[in-house]
């Protein structure tokens, strides 16, 4: 009998339970997807070890995501089940009256949550299993690969997840509901409908003064973190920005409607028309009694609409140089020599020789009897294994001028009268560093690795080389300046046009601001007992039919052949073959690792930003939404009066309309202009310098809202509109 009923008033109560079940069908389904991601990589020929680290790194953090949002998704559940709760009081009230026990009336809760949230549960973890493999495709343009053998993937790890994070959340509905209606008096359950909340009306001078100061400090917070530009949270600016933006949003929601019905009803022709005046007191009534929600749902919708737009903008940061950073196979770095105080290793270029020798001097020694050839060193460590591994080489010494620092630049650009007061911040600080130079024949060396033309340098000349967007107007200043340079005794001029070659694999274009001279200038620096700064060997694998993975663990037993594991130096994890050392070799990079690793960072964020902003999204919509459909069921008897007095359908339906509208687009309007000022912040200080255009993103962001957000505002407007319906049908 009450499985009968359960059912019966599930079935009748269909509507009711739109905006319940659409948040649990969203919930599951994101929920099942992004715990899937982990099991796609039977969908890969991932053979790169680097690749599959990157996966599991990010499974790993979606997982533990995941603990929040299922969090996130269980108080959403309750609170929409809430609503479910209050809008049947009366029907609960009857149940008693006509002497059903409280049990019995819990149990028929019991069992229409139970047949509600399987039916949810299963349709979303339908929805999840296809929208996982939708994830599988955006995987593999995350990874530049082809799904050439597709294959269905059902992940039984977050098919198990799902049902155990739902299976609890649904068990604390259910005690939840059933707590509930055992609490409920026969008197308080039939007189539900009767109960309307009573309108506070604040004083319209102190709202608008109020929002006048609301305004003020909203700007206040937008000018602090146009200041800031959202690249150093622990900057003053940005925490006066964010206090700045939290108070002023409160403020503003608090003095809202006060303000805006006494503006409106002091223009009476357009007031006094139609069924403005009820309209207006209705929404009015709303937002003074919910405004600490209203602030929160807008807090919400600016973290959720910044996170996504401006995550899929960082992964594009962090990842549209990757190919250009990485030109050789792989890179083997050379920190040289610093010092046990820690100093930098460009802070003194006259000493660090004389250090190196009192501190390191077998490694000095060694160095120099190879004039600081690292490919000379291994190549006689490992003997055959080097010649069937590197097809070429190429070594760059990074130099640091001993008669020569970044102060001439800065004085340069300075003169100049080019360059603007943040143009300068960027090179603040560098002043006392000494100049960094490479050769003209290691960098033709290079560039030969590269299969590029060699630069060439007429007599009595350097070239500027830079090829970080960041910078290159600075550069650009300096060169068209001209100015002559004493290095290693010569007087140089500036060759007319820069240069942009990438001296070694890194994760992004990252060769900034150095010059390239002649070679005697170089030797006339080795000549003061000036070392190199940093030394780095690119390599290019031989044709020898090896993976790139199997040339990277030759490559690391070459290493290991000089400097082993088991002596002393910088220790590189258990499992590694070689221990780093200052000279020949301190880390290695290659061009597969950095891939791979920034094909994983994008991952990564894309997902986090998905995943994230998706739930924080559903959430507010679903907040709105349930708190209007509430207010909906506690006015549908003026809804009534209305339609006795006269008022046709398309009047009423037209108020609950606009109603509803507003709600929905008042928060949503003040965090646009909040996201609209972080984005502009994020783009002048990190999208535009690295060059990547946001119209992408802030698109991307504008149909995920459209869809989430406006669906629920469809969902919400139906759905109250059929409860108004139904009242006004009635006799």
């Amino acid at each position: 009998m009450i499985c009968k009923l359960a059912w019966r008033n599930v079935r009748r109560s269909a509507r009711d339970y739109a905006i319940y079940f659409a948040t649990l069908l969203f919930g599951v389904a994101v929920f099942y997807a992004f715990n899937s991601i982990g099991s796609q990589q039977v969908l890969f020929d991932l053979k790169s070890t680097a690749t599959a680290a990157q996966f599991r790194t990010t499974a790993d953090l979606l997982n533990m995501f995941s603990v929040v949002i299922a969090g996130v998704l269980g108080f959403l559940v309750l609170y929409a089940n809430r609503f479910l709760v209050r809008r049947r009081k009366q029907e609960f009230g009857i149940y008693l009256l006509l002497g059903m026990k409280p049990v019995s009336v819990s149990a028929i809760v019991l069992v229409e949550t139970v047949m509600v949230g399987l039916f949810a549960l299963v349709v979303g973890i339908v929805a999840g299993v296809v929208l996982s493999q939708g994830l599988s495709f955006v995987t593999a343009s995350l990874f530049d690969m082809v799904l050439a053998n597709y294959q269905f993937v059902f992940s039984q790890s977050a098919f198990a997840g799902t049902i155990a994070c739902f299976a609890v959340i649904f068990i604390v509905v259910a005690l939840f509901n059933t707590f509930s209606v055992s609490r409920f008096s026969l008197v308080n359950l039939l007189q539900a409908d009767l109960r309307n909340e009573k309108m506070s009306v604040r004083n319209p001078w102190l709202c608008g003064a109020v929002f006048v100061v609301a305004l003020g400090i909203l700007t206040f917070a937008y000018v602090r973190l146009q200041e800031n530009g959202l690249v150093m949270l622990d900057d003053p600016a940005f925490l006066q920005a964010t206090v700045g933006m939290l108070l002023g949003s409160l403020l503003f929601f608090w003095s809202l409607a006060g303000l805006v019905i006494n503006l409106v009803s002091r223009c009476q022709p357009f007031y006094l028309k139609k069924l403005r005046p009820f309209t207006l007191r209705q929404v009015a009534s709303r937002v003074n009694t919910a405004f600490l929600s209203l602030w929160v749902i807008c807090v919400l919708l600016f973290f959720s609409i910044t996170c996504f737009s401006c995550g899929m903008g960082l992964a594009d940061v962090f990842t549209r140089q990757v190919d250009g950073g990485n030109p050789y196979s792989a890179t083997l770095r050379a920190s040289v020599w610093t010092s046990d105080s820690g100093a930098s290793a460009t802070d003194n270029p006259l000493t660090r020789r004389a250090e190196m020798e009192a501190e390191a001097p077998e490694r000095l020694a060694q160095a120099e009897a190879a004039q600081w050839s690292m490919a000379q060193v291994l190549q006689a460590g490992a003997g055959d294994l080097w010649d069937s591994t590197v097809g070429g080489w190429a070594q760059i010494d990074y130099m640091t001028s001993p008669d020569c620092s970044y102060a001439a630049m800065v004085d340069v650009l300075k003169q100049s009268g080019k360059a603007t007061e943040e143009d300068l911040e960027m090179v603040s600080g560098v002043e006392d560093s000494g100049m960094l130079m490479v050769s003209i024949s290691q960098l033709n060396d290079a560039l030969a690795l590269q299969g590029k033309p060699p630069v060439v340098l007429e007599p009595g000349q350097y070239v500027v080389n830079n090829n970080m967007d960041s910078i290159q107007k600075l550069v650009d200043i300096y060169v068209d300046e001209a100015p002559v340079l004493t290095l290693g005794g010569q007087e140089l001029a500036c060759a007319s046009e820069p240069i942009a070659v990438q001296m070694e694999d890194n994760t992004m274009l990252s060769s900034g601001f150095v010059l390239v001279v002649p070679d005697e200038v170089i030797q006339a620096a080795f000549d003061a007992n000036v070392i190199p700064t940093t030394c780095y060997l690119n390599i290019d694998y031989a044709d020898n039919g090896r993976t790139d993975e199997e040339n990277r663990l030759a490559l690391e037993q070459i290493i290991a052949a000089v400097q082993p594991a088991s002596e002393e130096g910088f220790s590189r994890g258990d499992d590694s073959s070689w221990a780093g050392r200052l000279w020949p070799v301190t880390s290695m990079t290659t061009r597969e690792g950095m891939i791979a690793q920034s094909q994983g960072l994008r991952m990564m964020i894309t997902y986090l930003a998905l995943y994230i902003g998706f739930v924080f999204l559903v959430s507010t919509a679903a907040i709105l939404a349930i708190q209007q459909l509430s207010n909906v069921a506690d006015s549908t008897g003026r809804y009534r009066t209305l339609y006795r007095l006269g008022c046709d359908n398309r009047q009423v339906f037209g108020s609950l309309f606009v109603q509803i509208l507003i709600y929905f687009a008042t928060p949503l309007l003040l965090a646009l202009c909040h996201c609209a000022c972080a984005i502009s912040a994020m783009e002048e200080t990190l999208f535009r310098l690295a060059n990547v255009p946001m119209t992408g993103p802030i698109a991307m962001a504008a149909a995920f809202l459209l869809v989430i957000y406006g669906g629920y505002f469809v969902i919400t407007y139906f759905t109250s509109r059929n409860m108004v319906k139904g009242v006004l049908r009635q006799p």
